[in-house]
């Protein structure tokens, strides 16, 4: 049981992690164009901007239904990254209680 405990948590934990990779990089793709630091690129950086935002953009929809904007600025991607932060935090704790 024990096993299959840690064999779940670990696949948890690395969808966690892809998902954490992907919504960082859609903040820092963000706000390097926001301040044109980067421009729009060609065709497969368009497809992959197109990408990050099928991927994030229902999870920030569901976050902005609870979570208003502060000052007219989007704090939805940011309590995204810190509660990935948080669960990640307490399956690391969970897997070592298991493993001690």
């Amino acid at each position: 049981m024990e096993v299959i405990l840690e064999t779940l948590l670990w696949c948890i934990e690395c969808v966690l992690e892809v998902y954490l990779i992907l919504t960082v990089t859609s903040v820092v793709l963000y706000w390097c164009m926001h301040f044109q630091l980067i421009g729009q690129g060609g065709a497969a950086f368009k497809k992959f901007l197109a990408f990050l935002h099928q991927v994030t953009e229902p999870v920030y929809a569901k976050l902005r239904e609870r979570i208003k904007p502060v000052s007219g600025f989007d704090i939805s991607p940011y309590a995204l990254i810190m509660a990935i932060m948080l669960v990640l935090h307490i399956i690391e704790k969970t897997r070592q209680v298991l493993t001690d």
